[in-house]
């Protein structure tokens, strides 16, 4: 059986994360406030998770009221979405708020995650 990775490898080209990069900025194309270039900077308010599931679950996520400076509130909003779905929450508010930023391989692994229960 084909690996959902193979095909997102095979449609985008390149590293799994790359590829996963390339996922992520065609789900949220057109979303405001959002510019998707890594996983780390790129996802410390919460607003790129928060646009990943509005564009799975638009019901689940009020995207068009969210604001960039409400960090904490965007991040508490996504993780709760992934939970409520049956993503488990690997990543932690505070870990993304940190002063140095997050950890840019564990925001791979809870992405992974994501694109794992919606595309695969």
């Amino acid at each position: 059986p084909q690996d959902g990775f193979s095909v997102l490898l095979r449609r985008h080209g390149g590293s799994r994360r790359n590829s996963l990069l390339r996922w992520c900025q065609s789900r949220t194309q057109g979303y405001r406030n959002i510019e998707i270039t890594n996983f780390s900077s790129s996802w410390e308010d919460g607003l790129a998770f928060c646009a990943v599931y509005h564009s799975y679950l638009p019901t689940h996520i009020p995207y068009s009221s969210l604001k960039a400076e409400e960090k904490r509130q965007n991040l508490d909003l996504a993780f709760h979405t992934g939970e409520s779905v049956g993503i488990k929450a690997t990543l932690m508010v505070e870990e993304m708020l940190r002063d140095e930023g997050p950890d840019w391989q564990r925001v791979l692994g809870y992405v992974e995650s994501m694109y794992r229960h919606f595309e695969m």
